[in-house]
């Protein structure tokens, strides 16, 4: 009996198994998504402190290990003077933004939107002069400007609710506090004993995979840290040298909007490929409603910045962080920034290139079992010691 239950239970009936009970899971969770999108949310809300921590520790890990072997390096107790350090000008740029940046960019804000009416009246004046001149269909001028002022006021509507919220941390202040709080503690931690957090994650994967899975899993851990390591850090530098070119450029243009515009080209630079074109829409709109030949002045001066970003700073900063095809970095932005908005179009590259690298490591091994070279564009058969050559279709 117990000779026919093992029988039973091969390896490959408990993978049906699995698989069979991962679909009903799947349709359940697909059947009830509210739920499981309220389950989901209630479960962020209470590690979402550690995961702003793991955000924090990752984004300052470079800096630390930067003053650890360059500044620190003969000091004792180099760990913490270089995560103090990392924090101090973390915090020191932070208030400058909220001091500095912050209130000119929210008074920029508000400035446009009490604009909007003269604005339109003068758009409308404008119209009406077309009107008579070329004579158009009044109907059209009338539709053309009712169409402008609701669109203008839905769009004032939803950024002076959105300002409070931005600029003003009394709503949900005290929670706001302790989470932040504990996130920072949790940082600290994180970077102050990161190698003793490295080893017990290692215990875990020995202790319960076999040797080569584990290996494996630390081989993917290693590679996704380098890809996103490379690219997050590399572009965040590159955005802000590209902003603070963006606002000197600009004063040079007399606009009155110059740390607002410099702040939109430089966040939107961190979006690849569609990042430039993303910021610059946006703020030539804003310059046509002050000076149309300002507005013409900043497109070309944005054109020549993204041409010495593209060409010049990026790939210096970033170098080939990725190794992505441009096809690929289109792909990985789309799938990104349609699933998860903003933070998908700057995760998605570096997850694209992790899972391209992995892939291509795959292939390469299955290629090398079946006795196949790949030769940049060429697929070297030898499956009994004679050389043809078979060219891909793609």
């Amino acid at each position: 009996m117990e000779r026919n239950v093992k029988n039973y239970f091969t390896k490959s009936t408990i993978s049906n198994i699995i698989t069979v009970c991962t679909a009903v899971l799947l349709y359940i969770g697909v059947s009830n998504i509210d739920m499981v999108k309220n389950v989901l949310g209630n479960i962020y809300g209470i590690i979402s402190p550690f995961v702003v921590a793991f955000v924090l520790a990752f984004l300052l890990n470079t800096p630390v290990k930067w003053f650890e072997a360059n500044v620190f390096k003969k000091v004792k107790g180099k760990r913490a003077l270089s995560i103090f350090s990392a924090y101090i000008i973390t915090a020191l740029v932070i208030g400058v933004l909220a001091v500095l940046v912050a209130p000119q960019v929210r008074d920029s804000i508000v400035n446009i939107i009490n604009s909007i009416p003269e604005y339109i009246r003068q758009i409308t004046t404008l119209l009406e002069q077309l009107t008579t001149q070329y004579h158009w269909d009044p109907k059209f001028v009338e539709t053309v400007t009712e169409t402008m002022s609701s669109a203008f006021k839905s769009l004032s509507a939803t950024v002076l609710n959105l300002i409070p919220q931005l600029f003003n941390a009394s709503v949900s202040l005290g929670s706001l506090v302790i989470d932040l709080f504990m996130a920072v503690i949790a940082s600290i931690y994180m970077l102050a004993t990161k190698e003793r957090l490295r080893f017990q994650l290692k215990k875990i994967l020995y202790s319960y995979l076999k040797e080569k899975r584990a290996d494996r899993i630390i081989e993917i851990g290693v590679l996704t840290n380098e890809m996103f390591s490379k690219f997050i850090i590399g572009k965040i530098i590159d955005s802000i040298i590209i902003g603070i070119l963006c606002f000197i450029g600009t004063m040079f243009i007399y606009s009155p909007y110059a740390i607002l515009l410099g702040v939109i080209v430089g966040v939107t630079n961190i979006i690849p490929f569609f990042g430039p074109f993303i910021g610059a829409i946006p703020s030539i709109l804003i310059l046509l409603m002050v000076s149309p030949w300002d507005a013409l002045i900043f497109a070309i001066f944005v054109l020549a910045l993204q041409q010495f970003d593209g060409n010049i700073l990026g790939p210096k900063i970033l170098g080939d962080s990725t190794g992505l095809a441009p096809i690929w970095v289109l792909v990985s932005i789309t799938i990104g920034g349609g699933l998860f908005g903003f933070v998908g179009m700057v995760a998605g590259v570096p997850t694209f290139a992790v899972l391209y690298s992995l892939i291509s490591q795959n292939m390469d091994k299955r290629l090398a079992a079946k006795k196949i070279e790949a030769d940049r564009d060429k697929l070297i058969l030898t499956p009994k010691g004679e050389k043809t050559e078979d060219e891909p279709n793609s």
